[in-house]
């Protein structure tokens, strides 16, 4: 139960963070820490780092909406189904499974992805996202080191 929770906090904090950015960012740009970051109003026609956003047809609906409803398909049957997953893992997966809903929720409905924050050194930007993909990376981080962990166990 406590996985879903998370996962959809995730989903509604993401859901809320992007209907707010896209009310007061058009058009906008909100200096937070000059120099370093921004809040900006983005919107990411592809997937991480904009990749697929020039892509049309097919190979473009599976691998923004087709993989991603995938990942969560097979991330809700494994909180489902394997009991014997501890807390950690089932948070992280959690976290992934609310941020790929987040962005699959844009992508279906808008047909993109809301993007604001925006961190950057000088000219050297990197690409803007949102909290759904902070989730994401987080649950990533969590899972990546979980294996590490079991790896320094079995060693």
């Amino acid at each position: 139960m406590i996985p879903f929770l998370v996962a959809f906090f995730v989903f509604v904090v993401d859901r809320i963070t992007k209907m707010v950015a896209f009310k007061y960012l058009k058009g906008k740009v909100v200096v937070v820490i000059p120099g370093f970051f921004n809040l900006i109003l983005a919107q990411n026609r592809g997937a991480a780092f904009s990749i697929f956003s020039s892509t049309s047809g097919w190979g473009r609906f599976i691998m923004l909406i087709g993989f991603p409803a995938v990942v969560v398909v097979f991330i809700t049957y494994l909180l489902l189904t394997k009991k014997e997953y501890p807390l950690y893992l089932k948070i992280a997966l959690a976290l992934i499974l609310g941020g790929a809903l987040g962005n699959l929720y844009d992508r279906i409905v808008y047909g993109t992805v809301v993007d604001f924050l925006d961190f950057y050194i000088g000219k050297y930007h990197w690409p803007t996202f949102n909290v759904a993909d902070i989730a994401v990376f987080l649950g990533t981080v969590m899972l990546i080191l979980n294996v590490s962990r079991e790896k320094d166990t079995a060693a």
